[in-house]
């Protein structure tokens, strides 16, 4: 066999074995970042928030999505950031992380019950213009803080992809599927959640929320006590 024969088989060889790489990387990552999403404090600030926001299945699941898209983009970015200026982050860091992670689920949850329309109408607007602006901002800064905690999680999980210590173009897929995970995860939790709430009578669902609010802010007491 010839030597331009025995480099085309080489090449056919790599192609083959890299296409396994391109579709596992990704499907591993999008995976993961189902689980992250519908973790017990993600799922309660969702569900917090949603209650906050007035209900209904568009303004449950629009706000899931905020509070995906805050999480996802300071996660994957302070994760980018670590591995590219090779940044470690502690144990102690995670755990200062979650206790702050805790005290914005707590804080939340006691808004909702102290306060539980104060996001339900944010500035005054033209006519047919939208309300819950200051919702949206609250979402998304909720999402983006409790982000931090899972940071070196993350990172922890990156290792097994690097070859040669550099990352191959594979595992560049990696983060994004990861974050693109999250979105869909908090996005099924936004629709369940929205069809669930909107099956109660009013009464009912009023007390759903007023639960849904305790359970909030004992988790998140909890959460922060036990990192402590």
């Amino acid at each position: 066999m010839s030597l331009l024969s025995l480099t085309s088989a080489a090449g056919v060889d790599a192609g083959v074995s890299a296409l396994p790489a391109l579709l596992l990387v990704p499907l591993t990552g999008f995976g993961q970042g189902l689980l992250h999403a519908v973790g017990p404090d993600h799922c309660a600030a969702m569900a917090t928030l949603s209650g906050m926001g007035g209900g209904g299945a568009r303004r449950s699941l629009t706000t899931a999505l905020r509070f995906a898209v805050g999480h996802a983009l300071v996660l994957g970015g302070l994760a980018a950031a670590c591995l590219s200026t090779g940044i470690v982050l502690s144990e102690t860091f995670t755990s200062r992380a979650e206790v702050v992670g805790g005290a914005v689920l707590a804080a939340l949850a006691l808004a909702a019950l102290f306060f539980p329309t104060a996001l339900r109408h944010g500035h005054p607007h033209l006519p047919g213009h939208e309300h819950g602006h200051a919702h949206a901002r609250t979402s998304g800064a909720a999402g983006a803080l409790m982000a931090v905690s899972g940071v070196r999680s993350l990172l922890l999980a990156m290792p097994p992809l690097l070859m040669g210590g550099r990352f191959s173009l594979a595992s560049w897929t990696y983060l994004p599927a990861f974050a693109f995970g999250i979105l869909v995860g908090m996005g099924v939790v936004g629709m369940l959640l929205s069809t669930g709430m909107s099956r109660l009578s009013e009464r009912l669902g009023a007390s759903v929320e007023r639960a849904v609010y305790v359970g909030s802010a004992a988790l998140g007491l909890v959460w922060m006590v036990s990192r402590l």
